[in-house]
């Protein structure tokens, strides 16, 4: 996922996020993508003659949809759904693998247009209604922005009813046959004092929600957490650049998450902004290998000396000394060194002459070296980075970290941990200011307990 640039040393964008070129000067909200095209909610005049609005005399949003072509909206723009009712508001979409629709609505007289809704209707196409997905209600609590698990086993939705943390709390249920089971809280783990809004459950199992509540924030940002045997995991901030200083919710991402859109307000109004991954690849990645300046050393005219009257000295200019005919030695550090191999009086010990002079320049491998704590835990924070690294054939422009659970980040160090125990690869590239082809990539294998 994506955004604004950060010190080189903590987290930085690693997706370029622009607004969506289209419908100017209309609030567009919640989009979903589904055979390229892309349904979304808007108030925008659906009619020549009759302007639906609420009791405060905004306009009503319904579900509207746009053929995309390269992920942007080329076509004709068309109202969905045109058997729902005019005189609600329809916010949220969502579609499970088996072609089913469900839509969330608002009762009339309501006037969010977050959601604030009564009931959440399902729809087997564009014109024929199923009916309403049948959820527990509790007084006048409102169901809202809902998501469907890719596979239709479950549902996520937000929900303002009694017994909740805070002002809008996400529930789950799960399908019973043709019906749900009894909406579930998610917990105090996903849900705080502030509201908990706009779910989206991904394809890769995590569930996206917006809260305004977690880390202290006013705002809404953008979080993910995953369904576990015993509930759901910790919530994680998307640090990708996603957030920004104001409201960010209503996140759809592409299967391989590398691109998606969201709705945000950062420029002052509720739109639709598009982001795709900026991240380079490293398909020549090699594994991080210590360097080694050991050698064997030997001189093949040395062979014509009579062994039992001559001695043979190899002097290095690291101040090392071997004897022998063929010997090992090993430099501590890369650097040039001077050799030379001298013969010996067997008897008298003195230096004769010298047979061999050699000069040895030794260099590092180019590689990234990767430091990582000896000890890592699932679940607490890690940080590896590339400071001791030493590239000679070019200046690196920065540093691109792409780790086996999914996390990409950009800088000298990664800061990230992981969810479950297991093996996982660490990879950091990195490129040429001058020349974007230069580049070099490592890895490490890490095991989290």
């Amino acid at each position: 996922m994506a955004f604004g640039l950060i010190s080189e040393s903590g987290y930085a964008q690693i997706m370029k996020v622009v607004p969506l070129d289209y419908m100017s000067g209309r609030t567009l909200i919640n989009p979903v993508v589904v055979d390229s095209m892309l349904y979304f909610s808007s108030n925008m005049s659906n009619s020549y003659l009759v302007r639906y609005i609420d009791e405060g005399g905004k306009d009503l949003y319904h579900i509207y949809r746009v053929p995309l072509k390269n992920r942007r909206p080329k076509g004709a723009t068309e109202l969905y759904l045109t058997n729902a009712s005019k005189k609600l508001n329809q916010v949220a979409i969502a579609f499970d693998k088996s072609g089913k629709i469900y839509v969330t609505e608002n009762n009339e007289g309501v006037e969010s247009r977050r959601g604030r809704v009564l009931g959440i209707k399902s729809y087997s196409d564009a014109t024929a209604m199923d009916g309403k997905v049948s959820l527990k209600h509790e007084d006048m609590s409102n169901n809202a922005y809902m998501s469907i698990a890719p596979d239709g086993s479950y549902m996520v939705f937000a929900s303002d009813r009694k017994g909740g943390k805070g002002s809008s709390d996400l529930y789950w249920c799960e399908r019973k046959g043709s019906g749900w089971s009894q909406p579930i809280n998610m917990g105090a783990e996903i849900n705080t004092k502030g509201a908990e809004t706009s779910p989206y459950i991904h394809s890769s199992g995590k569930i996206f929600f917006a809260s305004n509540g977690h880390e202290g924030s006013n705002r809404l940002d953008l979080y993910y957490t995953y369904k576990t045997d015993k509930g759901f995991s910790k919530p994680k901030r998307v640090e990708t650049g996603i957030n920004s200083k104001g409201d960010d919710y209503g996140l759809f991402l592409s299967d391989d998450e590398k691109w998606g859109f969201l709705t945000s307000n950062r420029q002052g109004k509720d739109k639709i902004y598009y982001f795709v991954e900026d991240f380079p690849e490293f398909p020549n990645a090699e594994e991080y290998e210590e360097d080694n300046f050991c050698y064997t050393f030997t001189e093949e005219s040395a062979q014509y000396y009579d062994a039992e009257q001559y001695d043979f000295k190899w002097s290095f200019s690291d101040g090392g000394v071997e004897m022998g005919l063929e010997v090992d030695h090993c430099f501590a550090i890369e650097g040039d060194y001077d050799i030379q191999l001298g013969v010996l009086d067997k008897v008298s010990g003195e230096e004769l002459f010298n047979i061999a002079e050699y000069s040895l320049n030794l260099v590092r491998k180019e590689q990234l070296l990767i430091t990582a704590p000896e000890i890592i835990k699932a679940g607490e924070e890690v940080v590896f980075d590339v400071d001791a690294s030493a590239i000679t054939s070019f200046a690196p422009k920065s540093f691109y970290w792409s780790i086996s659970n999914g996390t990409k980040l950009k800088g000298k160090q990664a800061k990230l941990s992981f969810d479950k125990p297991g093996t996982y690869k660490v990879e950091c590239g990195t490129m040429s200011t001058a020349d974007s082809k230069a580049r070099v990539a490592t890895y490490i294998m890490v095991e989290v307990e």
